[in-house]
Order: structure tokens, then sequence, then C-alpha cells
């Protein structure tokens, strides 16, 4: 595979990850979370999350996340799955719509520009529906009915195409032998994420967060402070790059020259939508050959 097309796929992920976080962090989007009684702090995450997926039980859902401690996930289940997973579906689109109507105001919400650029993210995420092997969660977002209104069009495609890239990056931590606290404790030792922040967000108690570590050493791959290793290194950069190629095929099926539009088209919706949730998440360029 190419290098541009690899950055291409990259590019195209940091384009439209803001986008799809609407549901988790807009403030109106929230609101319309808390009013169905879903007013914990995980609990837009995991109903925006697990929707799609109807009646799958706690062990399902720990497959599909990779990175929850398991008591985590079965707690906040407990109390998104009171609203019922046929529920779930409409409330979830019901607080993108408010969020996202929120986000972008109604000279944006009208314009040409978002109306092209879901048609184009629409077609990208087609070619995830065409190729749904091992990617449970990718799946089941790309087998739900496109809305009608462009902006939750743009939403849909956006999430289809988020999910199924995360499914090929639980893939590519599976071939690198990284267990649930291995992934968490090695991408803390690239400096991307911080263990006072990452570790209380997905559950892992002390003693959990060592045993990793330790695990890690053993295999050369961390320092017994929790620093990467050269091999370390190479393992994180293998994970990245393998993501980046399992998530290629829409971009691919979309082409160069598309994918350019759908950047341009969309990176001021994602930034508008960034900005609006208080989140520092720069789009970035398209990449040059």
């Amino acid at each position: 595979m190419r290098p541009l097309e690899l950055r291409i796929t990259r590019s195209m992920r940091d384009l439209l990850e803001p986008y799809h976080l609407a549901v988790v962090f807009a403030p109106a989007a929230l609101a319309v979370f808390k009013e169905a009684g879903l007013d914990r702090p995980w609990s837009p995450y995991f109903a925006g999350r697990i929707a799609p997926l109807g009646e799958a039980g706690t062990p399902v859902v720990d497959a599909i996340f990779y990175h929850f401690a398991p008591a985590l996930t079965a707690l906040e289940l407990s109390f998104v799955r009171d609203c019922g997973a046929e529920k779930l579906l409409g409330l979830r689109l019901e607080a993108v719509d408010a969020g996202l109507r929120d986000s972008l105001g109604a000279e944006l919400l009208a314009s040409p520009e978002l109306a092209e650029a879901a048609e184009l993210a629409v077609e990208a995420a087609a070619a995830c529906a065409a190729a749904p092997y091992g990617r449970p969660l990718g799946a089941a977002n790309a087998a739900l009915p496109v809305p009608d209104q462009p902006h939750l069009a743009l939403w849909q495609a956006a999430t289809t195409l988020r999910e199924w890239r995360g499914d090929g990056h639980n893939a590519a931590l599976l071939a690198a032998e990284l267990d649930a606290v291995e992934a968490l404790t090695s991408i803390v030792a690239t400096g991307a994420e911080r263990r006072r922040s990452l570790q209380p967000r997905r559950g892992w108690d002390d003693a959990a967060w060592q045993a990793g570590i330790e695990r890690l050493a053993a295999r050369g791959l961390l320092t017994a402070e929790g620093e990467l290793t050269p091999a370390g290194a190479a393992l994180r950069e293998q994970v990245e790059s393998m993501t980046d190629r399992l998530a290629a095929a829409p971009w691919r099926a979309l082409g160069p020259e598309r994918c350019r539009r759908l950047h341009e088209l969309a990176a001021p919706l994602s930034a508008r939508v960034a900005e609006s949730m208080g989140l520092r998440m720069p789009v970035g360029d398209f990449p040059e050959a």
C-alpha cells in the first residue's frame, strides 16, 4: 500500500472524528440523554456506541469495546439498558440532531456544502457495508438506514466509518498480542495519553495496570518504569500502521480527489463542532503527494 494512501486514511479519521463525537460531548446532545434518565458521565458514550447492537450482552460489548474493565462495562450497561434497545437508537439520533443543530447553526445546516459532504461520506461508508467481515460494530452501524437530513446522514456515515476502523484497530491489537490493559499501558508509554486520565476512564485498578506493565516488560516492550523500549515503539507503530491499512478501503473506493473534496467540505463543519464542545481536535491539512 502506498504511503500517500495511508496518510489519506489517517487524515480522514482526523477529519470526521470531531463530527462523530457530537453524540458524546455536544451540550445539547447531553441534555437529551439526561432528559431520558441517562445522566451518568459515561451514559452518552455507552448509549451512543451500543445502540446498533440491540440486546448484545455485556461479554459481547466487552469484546467489541476491548479496552474497558468488565466491571465498568457491566455497571454502565445496567443503567443504559433500562432504556431498552429499540429506544436507544431513536434516542441516539435525537441527541445527535440536537447537538449538531446547536453546534452548526441554521446557515450551515442548510448549506449545499454540508449536503455534498454527506453524499461523499455516505458513499465511502457504503464500502464498509460491502466488507463487514470481522467488523461487528462497523457492520451494525452500516446496516442502519441513512437519515434523510444531510447533517444526520453525515453523522451516520462518519460513525460507521469510525466504528469500522475501530474494529480493524482491535484486530491490529490482537495481532500484536496486546490485551486490554497492555493496549492502554503501551499507548500511555507513547505519550499520546496520560495514565491519570486514561486508567480511571477505562476502569482498571492499580494492580491490573501494574500487572500489564510487567507483562510487557517481560516481553521486552516496556521498561520496569513503563517506558517504551525500541521493540515496544516498533510494535506500537505496527499497530497504528496496520489500523490504517485495514481502514483504507472506503477511502480507496472514494478516490483521492473526492477524498480531498470531502476534506475541504467537512473540515469547517468538524472544526465548528469541536469548538462548540470545547475540544482541541485540529483537523489538519489534506496530505499532499
